[in-house]
């Protein structure tokens, strides 16, 4: 059977429809909202680049602003007379218009001036309580004024002078470790060597920690710089002001990303390991995405931007340089959130998406509701189709409908559904039906009823193929056509059934009476309530293409050429069905004759068990069949099937088929000392040895005395006593005399008696027997050999192939004697009851061990299963003493034991067994009784045994009338037997 394809994800066509159109909308919708949003963030996004460039320029312009007035201040200063001025008195006369210089710039902190001699003179705001806590300065204060000028002595003094906002002074302190030389500093240098304005790279004042830049120029006169400290303080404001959300972020970096402005303040300066203020590197704000842009974008090069994704929000990123004037490279740093950026863009969507959904609504129901009268009637017939996988056709197809090809499925599919249904009903036919006569005659009624025709005959090829007989004849209705219809020979090739055996396929004709006449069906075309002018016949060829029949249907009317199509198909079920039952029948007869070729050729083998593996099995079915006809007691409830009846003839027939592979020797060994032959014969050669060389002593003893007259007294006791001893020897080797103590010891004592021996046993004897002699060394001849003996070439080992291990695979439990065969003359002449060793008993119990392996070995079919267990349970006991399973009672089923009783009771009543003769009637149901004492027999088989009177029916056909006697069994049924 082809293995059913594995199937995916399966849907409806309605379901189908439905995504694929709203899928259709909602792709086009999609596109439509995405085009736009893509095209919205590229509109948006090169606004964004244009407002990055806008916000460079602005902070460029806003810086520019910031340090334009101070440089502006600066090339006024430069032509002050504080520049050539070289006294202190001259340079503090100057000190309002630094004063007004410094009030009107907010970002200049101070004012200083540094001369060619390295004097210093220095104007400072002190407006922030950072400055006055560092100066330690009154709050009044609002000008403190650092000089360092020199003396006379030519040493340079510094001073601290604080005036109040009107210039006044309130204090001047002298400090002596406020000395340094002006010309060392890089706003000193950098001015001498340049006629501009020059302003430092950002850097933290060390009086107040707030980040600013120095801007210093060089005086007209040359001999002095005039220099400004201004703070960037305004242009971190100036910087929070551009932000282009709230969210977003802008920092003013220097190349290694040291800070020189950034929106939050706080964040710009920290502390070193020295306890200075610094500024703050980028890498440590606490911003979510400056350090990020920093480090993936960098901060050199020219313009750099791009999206970033930091804690969890996706960041527009912008690194460009400002040019500051310091001739460092600055940057700017800016960091827009996408969802701030873009909520616009998303507001235009989803206004853009409730338009579509509002659309989407309106179109689906619509849409569904097409596609629903479109798909309704192909969903309608999946259902059916369903029920007729699940082969449910008891439900016609309708679909209503004004689809034109879901209408003509429909019809279609209905049409199957019959076809179909008459197909399964005449296979159910097939399935059902046990008889073969009987199925075919069934199958006839069913093609008729299905294909409508008013009766059918259907012939049936003869076993010489040469003519079609009439196997049976049916009416509509199932009724027989009780009329005789003549056999059609094959040669008549002109008739229709000749045609259509010459064709090969159905045919069809236009009947008149006297076609009809012809093929011998006049009689019943008169019998048929319509007479038939339409005859339809299909021939049945097997699957060799050999016919085995025609099927010829009657019909009044014309036949549809699909009919005959149909027909055709049913042909090929009743040609199988013919076919079959040929087979079976032949096989069942091919079984049947080996079967009893088996038990024949066992009973053959040993003429003295003829008859045996016969008698068993009509012994086993009368006990069979008196169980299923009791109504009470423990087999009330027995029945047996026909497959049962089958099984218990096979089993029965085959019990004993074991015994093909068992010695004969051994199966029919009448005497102890019997194998091929019986060796009574040797010993009995033996002794006429003996009395030869007895009789030959004493002649020669004669002679010796000089021809003197003797007396053969001696010579004749002797003689004597050789003939009793071999009488003695030849009684003990019957199998019914018990054997006690003292003739063991007289058996011993003869054995003693020595024979002389001439002759090498060892010449002309085979391989293996030659073998077991030399087991022992030859004696040198002639030597004196005992009358009886046990020697070692009696002992045949045991084949290892012959052993059964106790894990064996059919659960055989027997005790296997070590040797396969003892041969030995006293050996066997010991066995006190019977003609069997251990070795022999075993060999001939063996049987039912060959039976079971063999029978275990064919391929029985499922109803015949049961006959190896039925076969190979005869020699149990109920005690589970038996072989070769040791199996009990309950372990055994009703027909095993029964067959165990059957095979008892022939082997006790026979009368072809040499070593016994067969048991009276009356003998055998005592022994039986006391088997079932001993548990050795089922006692509820045995009752019914006896009830049933199976044991009379059995005795009366297959026993001697003078063993059939009375037998009470009354004392039988009244004894209470234990099971």
């Amino acid at each position: 059977m082809p293995q059913r394809q594995q199937k995916g994800f399966l849907v409806s066509v309605q379901t189908l429809l439905i995504v694929s159109s709203v899928a259709l909308a909602i792709a086009i919708a999609s596109t439509v909202v995405v085009l736009g949003y893509k095209g919205a963030n590229n509109a948006l996004t090169a606004a964004l680049e244009e407002q990055f460039n806008t916000i460079g320029m602005m902070i460029r312009e806003r810086a520019r602003r910031l340090t334009s007035p101070v440089q502006s201040q600066l090339s006024v200063l430069i032509y002050d007379q504080i520049t050539i001025a070289t006294d202190l008195s001259t340079r503090l006369s100057r000190l309002p218009v630094f004063a007004e210089a410094l009030k009107s710039n907010p970002i200049i902190r101070n004012i200083y001036v540094g001369y060619a001699n390295g004097e210093f003179f220095l104007i400072r705001k002190t407006d922030t309580q950072a400055v006055r806590d560092f100066f330690d300065l009154d709050s009044t204060t609002a000008y403190l004024v650092q000089t360092i000028t020199l003396d006379v002595t030519g040493k340079m003094v510094g001073e601290y002078r604080m005036y109040d906002k009107d210039l006044r002074l309130q204090e001047i302190q002298q400090k002596p470790d406020y000395i340094y030389d002006p010309r060392e500093r890089p706003w000193f240098k950098g001015s001498e060597s340049q006629s501009g304005s020059v302003t430092s790279v950002p850097y933290t004042f060390f009086t107040s920690g707030k980040v600013g830049v120095s801007i210093s120029q060089r005086s007209v006169s040359a001999s002095s710089v005039v220099g400004f400290d201004a703070t960037v303080d305004q242009l971190t404001s100036e910087i929070k002001s551009l932000r282009l959300t709230p969210d977003s972020e802008i920092a003013i970096t220097e190349s290694d990303g040291t800070l020189v402005a950034y929106s939050d303040l706080s964040q710009l300066m920290t502390q070193n390991n020295n306890g200075q203020t610094v500024r703050q590197n980028i890498a440590n704000l606490a911003s979510p995405i400056l350090p990020t842009a920093a480090r993936e974008i960098g901060l050199t090069g020219a313009y750099h931007h791009g999206v970033i994704e930091s804690a969890g929000r996706e960041w527009v990123v912008s690194s460009r340089p400002l040019n500051f004037g310091t001739g460092t490279d600055v940057r700017l740093l800016l960091a827009v959130p996408a969802d701030n950026l873009f909520a616009s863009t998303r507001k235009i969507i989803r206004d853009q998406g409730i338009v579509i959904l509002i659309i989407l609504c309106l179109f689906i129901p619509f849409g569904i509701y097409i596609i629903r009268q479109i798909t309704k009637p192909l969903s309608l017939l999946s259902k059916d189709v369903q029920k007729l996988a699940s082969f449910d056709f008891s439900h016609p197809i309708r679909v209503k409908t004004r689809v034109k090809e879901a209408s003509d499925l429909a019809d279609t599919v209905e049409r199957l559904r019959v076809t179909i249904s008459r197909f399964l009903e005449i296979n159910k036919t097939i399935a059902a039906e046990e008889d073969f006569n009987t199925l075919l005659v069934k199958l006839l009624d069913e093609i008729i009823a299905t294909t409508e025709t008013e009766a059918g005959v259907l012939y049936l090829t003869n076993n010489e193929n040469t003519a079609l007989v009439p196997f049976t004849s049916r009416i509509e209705g199932g009724k027989t056509l009780a009329v005789e219809i003549p056999a059609i020979e094959l040669s008549q090739e002109d008739s229709l059934i000749g045609r259509v055996v010459h064709s090969k396929g159905a045919q069809h004709i236009k009947a008149s009476f006297e076609e009809l006449e012809r093929m011998g069906l006049g009689e019943a075309s008169r019998v048929v309530e319509n007479r038939p002018s339409n005859l339809l016949a299909a021939p049945l060829f097997n699957r060799s293409c050999e016919l085995v029949g025609v099927i010829l249907l009657f019909e009044q009317e014309s036949i549809d050429p699909t009919l005959m199509r149909f027909t055709e198909a049913l042909s090929g079920s009743a040609a199988v069905s013919v076919e079959a039952r040929r087979l079976i029948t032949a096989q069942r007869e091919l079984f049947e004759s080996f079967i009893q070729l088996i038990a024949g050729a066992i009973d053959a083998k040993s003429p003295y068990t003829g008859g045996h593996c016969e008698r068993v099995p009509e012994l086993t079915k009368l006990l069979a069949k008196a169980a299923v006809e009791s109504n009470q007691g423990p087999f009330k409830d027995f029945s047996l099937s026909r497959d049962n009846w089958e099984a218990i003839h096979v089993a029965a027939w085959l019990h004993d088929c074991g015994k093909i592979t068992t010695p004969e020797f051994v199966i029919d060994k009448a005497t102890k000392l019997e194998t091929i032959y019986d060796r009574i014969h040797e010993i009995r050669m033996r002794v006429e040895v003996i009395k030869r060389e007895a009789e030959i002593r004493f002649l020669r003893d004669e002679l010796d005395a000089a021809c003197i007259q003797t007396d053969d007294t001696a010579l004749q006791a002797t003689l004597a006593e050789l003939d009793d001893d071999f009488a003695f020897i030849a009684n003990l080797n019957q199998g019914g005399v018990y054997l006690d103590e003292s003739k063991q010891s007289r058996m011993d004592a003869i054995a003693q008696k020595t024979w002389t021996k001439t002759l090498d046993d060892r010449l002309g004897i085979s391989h293996e027997e030659l073998e077991r002699k030399n087991r022992v060394v030859a004696p040198e001849l002639p030597s004196q050999e005992p009358l009886l003996a046990d020697r070692p070439e009696h002992l045949f080992e045991r084949p290892e192939a012959d052993t059964l291990r106790e894990d064996n695979p059919w659960g055989f439990k027997m005790d296997v004697p070590e040797l396969l065969y003892n041969r030995g003359e006293i050996y066997n002449l010991s066995i006190q009851r019977g003609t069997l060793t251990p070795e022999d008993r075993y060999k001939i119990n063996e049987h039912i061990v060959q039976t079971i392996k063999m029978l275990e070995k064919l391929p029985f079919p499922k109803h015949l299963s049961a006959v190896p267990e039925l076969a190979g349970g005869h020699h149990e006991k109920m005690d589970g003493t038996g072989y070769p399973k040791r199996l009990t009672r309950d372990e055994m089923s009703p027909v095993a034991r029964m067959m165990a009783v059957a095979d008892i009771f022939e082997a006790l009543t026979a009368i072809d067994r040499p070593y016994k003769k067969g048991k009276m009637l009356s003998d055998a149901v005592r022994i039986m009784a006391s088997m079932v004492e001993s548990q050795h027999i089922d006692p509820d088989i045995f009752r019914l045994f006896l009830e049933s009177q199976t044991y009379l029916v059995y005795a009366q056909q297959y026993m001697k009338p003078e063993q059939i006697d009375d037998v009470n069994i009354a004392q039988y049924l009244d004894k209470k037997i234990p099971v």
